[in-house]
């Protein structure tokens, strides 16, 4: 994919992020913002696909109401189990690839899962899914899937690498 489509498709998903009111700041002071330069994301899923690595960080924020965590997805393998994160919105911004997606459906056999480590600590667990919405996802689209929601790809095209965006938010006790 070309170097300013990407830049493009990165540029629309930290719009959507604004857009939904994610990118704020944590005090009254605005903090600087969080770039992540082309070069750096692009250099980590070149390493991510060199070393068939499935999840790495790239940035990680605070933002009010919780933090915002880049990474990238690198997958060569379909799930055979869907994950739910109860306080975790995930966008992804597909760069390369396609499959087929299912989200939602009822969720059976609930178990905890830390794995990857780039979660965070909220509560994740592995699902096995029934039924749910199964869409065809390629390169260029992006898909915002709400906390609570079950997801997986149930099948690849082939190898798929994508921008992930995860916001959690920061438990009120905190």
């Amino acid at each position: 994919m070309k170097s300013s489509i990407r830049m493009s498709l990165f540029a629309c998903s930290i719009a959507t992020i604004s857009s939904l009111g994610l990118v704020q700041a944590q005090t009254a002071t605005p903090a600087p913002a969080a770039v992540v330069k082309a070069a750096d994301w692009q250099a980590v899923m070149n390493t991510s696909v060199a070393g068939n690595i499935l999840d790495t960080k790239v940035n990680e924020t605070p933002v009010k109401g919780g933090l915002i965590r880049v990474g990238i997805v690198h997958r060569t393998q379909a799930e055979t189990r869907a994950l739910m994160h109860e306080e975790l919105t995930e966008i992804y911004q597909i760069v390369e690839g396609s499959g087929t997606l299912v989200t939602g459906g009822t969720m059976e056999e609930q178990r905890p899962v830390s794995d990857p480590p780039n979660l965070g600590p909220t509560p994740s667990f592995f699902v096995t899914q029934v039924g749910g919405e199964t869409q065809h996802i390629e390169s260029g689209d992006i898909v915002v899937i709400p906390a609570g929601v079950p997801h997986r790809f149930s099948e690849l095209d082939g190898p798929m690498s994508y921008i992930i965006y995860r916001f959690e938010v920061t438990p009120a006790s905190q």
